[in-house]
């Protein structure tokens, strides 16, 4: 098996292994975590002819911590244990892991390769509905989140207080939306509708979005909704102790740097209101 995936902090490595590493009895059967990529990608692949294809990708944005599935699927995907079922299943791009060239003067966010792991993860999540959904009929509610922002912001040194975190994060959020829309548009049409899609339709409307795509929002009758952004505190330690969501690195960002915690929720706020539009329910944060 080909090791993809670099650990940088050793809770995250802890965390693995106390939450997600599969153990069946006295055998250690998750002897990597890139075996635990594996064994999920390898439960969510389908039986299709281009399964292994899909596996492989799975497993490939894991390892480059791209992708974050599902605790529920982490923990019991590919194992003896019963995946319970999942009524809006998730999944966490690392916003992080999309930065170019990062600390330097030329970062970058790499908006286009975000788009299309967008678009991966509502395969995944479609996938993850059709192996352990709890209706096989009603349209999908998927939540595609995020973590990792205030790392990407802090990569391409944007200030996460500062007039250029809004508009950034807004850009970040129209990616993360155009990138599921169109990936649930193509799994429309290949899969079949699965109910009334009227509220995406409804959601889409108001966004500025090309007409291809506003249609695409209007035929599709597969996905009640695509994205969702709330606290994943346990994705985000996992991926090497991510900033969770679209919160501040307050280890990065605090007292020291004189930020006070009415500044941090004033820009939490602000960025916050610049994403909502672009997100298919309503946007929550920490207390």
């Amino acid at each position: 098996m080909t090791r993809l995936t670099r650990f940088t902090d050793a809770h995250a490595v802890d965390l693995w292994d106390r939450r997600f590493r599969w153990r069946s009895g006295e055998r250690l059967r998750d002897r990597t975590v890139d075996a635990t990529w594996q064994r999920v990608a390898a439960a969510l692949g389908g039986g299709g002819g281009d399964a292994g294809y899909w596996r492989s990708r799975y497993a490939a944005a894991f390892g480059a911590w791209q992708i974050l599935p599902d605790p529920r699927l982490l923990r019991r995907a590919g194992t003896e244990r019963a995946v319970p079922p999942l009524r809006a299943p998730r999944a966490a791009l690392n916003a992080g892991a999309f930065v170019l060239e990062p600390g330097g003067a030329r970062a970058r966010f790499d908006f286009e390769r975000f788009a299309a792991v967008a678009a991966l993860a509502v395969r995944l999540l479609d996938d993850a509905a059709e192996a352990f959904g709890a209706d096989a009929t009603a349209p999908l509610r998927l939540e595609v989140g995020l973590i990792g922002l205030a790392d990407a912001f802090a990569l391409m040194g944007v200030d996460y207080l500062g007039e250029r975190a809004p508009p950034l994060a807004q850009s970040v959020a129209r990616s993360l939306a155009l990138g599921a829309l169109q990936g649930a548009a193509r799994l429309a049409r290949e899969r079949g509708e699965r109910g009334d899609g009227a509220p995406l339709a409804r959601l889409w409307a108001s966004r500025e979005a090309p007409a291809v795509l506003l249609d695409a929002a209007a035929n599709n009758r597969r996905h009640a909704r695509l994205t969702r952004l709330r606290p994943q505190p346990s994705l985000a330690r996992l991926a090497n102790g991510a900033s969770d969501g679209i919160e501040p690195a307050c280890a990065r960002v605090g007292a020291g740097e004189g930020a006070t915690t009415h500044a941090l929720r004033t820009a939490r706020a602000a960025i916050a209101a610049a994403m909502q539009p672009w997100i298919d329910a309503p946007l929550r944060t920490r207390p």
